[in-house]
């Protein structure tokens, strides 16, 4: 007699119900629950406290550094004050003229640009070509450089300065070191007023006239991205110029940032808007970035682009980054926690007086609790080592229990990976294969009902298919008719039967008399000759290339249309007299500036007019016809406008 199938239920009552695991695994479950409970608070009562001594720790440290670095920087301040008084007794004595390196060689460039030839020891000079040279431009050009040796001895001096600068308001510019290619670098005309580094510290910037800080800009002469300490150069009260000192990145994280922190905690520089000025290759990999130290000087900068809104850290394309960032850097605190991305950082900062920067500090949160969770995963695997234990003790007295349960569990699994492989098959395939008989009610069960299902799936889905495919036919088939009842096949613009549809709901539209729309008819002049020299293919191509001109012309509102012919028409809306002129002599210069293929030039004339309320589409059209006859009449490639 064949044996009736068996319940789910049934098997798992008597299988499972019989036996002891339950208890025993239960007991076993509430000690390791306990042991590694203890464990866990025993370690995070450990990470509270090293995490809280290693943030006191870097906050000091920080703040020394902050220190130094507000030193630092206040000594290139207090040198960019020196060169500020030193240069301001130039000017207002033009009569002394020391010349410390000898007489200078100053010459016109090729390009214009007056220079200085030859490096005497001194600074290199550079005046724009747009700069008249008189005989004030020549004395001040030579005798500035009884400047140089204050110059020189600000570079040897200070080991973060790279370069000394002066800049006039007459396009010279001073700059040591010697730059023997300063003519091609600024090229023919250099503006000052253009530049970060001169009107950051005019009148309106600078009203103090003292020494300021500039954020990282890329410098024209040359030196890469460099940040600045400036101050304005007055006689009396005219602005005869900027001076400062250059710092480049690449030297202020070398001098500055190269600080060795415990914890490999990480310091970057910010200035005072959050764009980051200095950061070292451990900061870069964090952040995703890479710190621009060159600049490929492919031709000369004519202004002093800033860094890119990438390198802000209030701006980061991570929101939760920048939130964070944000309001840690908007509170003023000292100390904060920060997520970036699955990763958690201790992140302090300190102002730098001098300058309104902020020296901040980056740790991983992970690094600091490294000792800690050291010491937790190794309790942690003594007690897997216990549980180790406990399996081996047990394995016996489950061996029996273990052997009927992998019976049952492949008498379940199998049918139910069948049902699953199946069901992972029925929206890919249109044979879907009827499941077997399993022998156990509930699944069986349900393998008729899958049966059954794809069954009708199948054809429903064979249905759905032919409908969708007759549909998009159908849709297909529409959309060419209606492009081929609306556009003139050649050109592939509006027909005239369409332009004229449109022509007739404008004036239908128009009703109030303030309202009004223009009308421009255009005729190809002589294209019969084009026809007759050429041949018809060569016609039909400058008709195409017509109608790409007109329409890269033509605003978005505007409708143009094939009249008839080698004429156009084209309807604008929204526009008033001067309005529809300009655009009818823009159309007729882009076609007469304009190299056809095959025929060379050609040449278009149009009528132009604006429509009124009231009149037919036949008046409107034949004063636009009159005046386009009036613009073959004058002369052809003309525009006609018609009141």
């Amino acid at each position: 007699m064949k044996r009736a199938p068996s319940s789910l239920q049934g098997l798992i009552y008597r299988h499972y119900l019989k036996s002891a695991l339950i208890p025993m695994l239960a007991i076993e479950l509430v000690l390791l629950t306990l042991y590694f409970s203890i464990n866990l608070y025993i370690s995070t009562r450990n990470q509270d406290t090293l995490l809280q001594e290693v943030q006191n720790n870097l906050l000091t440290i920080t703040t020394i550094e902050a220190r130094s670095i507000d030193n630092q920087l206040g000594e290139v301040a207090r040198l960019t004050g020196l060169l500020q008084r030193a240069q301001e007794t130039f000017f207002a004595h033009p009569e002394v003229c020391r010349l410390p390196n000898g007489p200078p060689r100053l010459e016109r460039h090729p390009n214009g640009a007056y220079y200085k030839a030859d490096d005497n020891g001194g600074a290199s000079l550079y005046y724009a070509a747009t700069t008249t040279i008189g005989e004030a431009e020549r004395h001040k050009a030579r005798c500035s450089e009884d400047l140089d040796p204050l110059f020189k001895s600000i570079v040897d001096a200070n080991p973060i300065v790279t370069q000394v600068y002066l800049n006039t308001w007459d396009a010279m510019s001073r700059i040591y070191p010697f730059m023997h290619d300063a003519a091609e670098r600024f090229g023919t005309t250099w503006d000052v007023n253009d530049l970060a580094f001169y009107y950051e510290a005019d009148a309106a910037h600078d009203p103090e006239r003292r020494p300021v800080w500039t954020s990282a800009y890329l410098d024209p002469a040359g030196a890469g991205w460099v940040i600045s300490s400036i101050a304005p150069v007055y006689r009396g009260d005219f602005l005869e110029g900027v001076t400062g000192l250059d710092v480049t990145i690449e030297r202020f994280i070398r001098h500055i940032l190269d600080l060795n922190l415990s914890w490999d905690a990480m310091p970057f520089m910010v200035d005072r808007d959050g764009t980051i000025l200095a950061m070292p290759p451990r900061v870069e990999q964090v952040f995703g970035l890479q710190e621009l130290l060159e600049h490929e000087y492919a031709e000369p900068l004519g202004a002093t682009p800033g860094k890119p809104d990438a390198y802000n850290i209030l701006k980061s394309a991570n929101p939760t980054f920048s939130t964070g960032m944000l309001e840690f850097f908007q509170s003023g605190q000292s100390l904060s926690e920060l997520r970036i991305d699955a990763t958690r950082y201790v992140l302090i900062q300190k102002p730098i007086s001098q300058t309104g920067w902020r020296l901040m500090v980056l740790v991983n949160e992970a690094r600091i609790l490294a000792p800690v969770a050291a010491l937790r995963d190794l309790t942690n695997r003594i007690g897997y080592v216990a549980i180790g234990v406990l399996v081996v003790f047990y394995l016996g007295f489950f061996l029996l229990l273990l052997v009927s349960v992998r019976r049952l569990s492949n008498r379940i699994v199998s049918p139910i990976h069948a049902l699953s492989a199946a069901t992972s098959d029925l929206g890919r395939r249109m044979d879907s294969r009827p499941l077997q008989p399993a022998g156990i009610q509930e699944i069986d069960r349900l393998s008729r009902n899958f049966n059954e299902m794809a069954v009708e799936l199948d054809k429903r889905t064979t249905q759905l298919i032919e409908v969708r495919v007759a549909k998009q036919a159908q849709e297909r088939e529409a959309r060419i008719l209606a492009r081929m009842a609306n556009t003139d096949l050649l050109t592939e613009v509006y027909n005239r039967r369409r332009i004229e549809e449109i022509l007739g709901a404008e004036l239908a539209d128009l009703t109030d008399p303030d309202a009004t729309f223009g009308l421009i008819l255009c005729d190809i002049d002589h294209f019969k000759s084009v026809n007759d020299r050429h041949g018809h293919l060569a016609g039909d191509q400058v008709l195409i290339e017509m109608t790409r001109l007109l329409r890269a012309q033509l605003r978005k509102d505007d409708s143009l249309g094939r009249w008839g012919g080698e004429e156009f028409m084209i309807v604008c809306p929204r526009i008033d007299r001067g309005g529809i002129e300009q655009t009818a002599e823009k159309l007729r210069l882009g076609i007469a500036e304009h190299e056809f293929p095959i025929v060379g030039t050609a040449t278009a004339s149009f009528g132009a007019t604006l429509a009124r309320p009231g009149e037919s589409m036949n008046a409107l059209v034949a004063r636009a016809d009159s005046a386009l006859y009036a613009a073959k009449e004058s002369g052809r490639n003309r525009v006609h406008s018609a009141e």
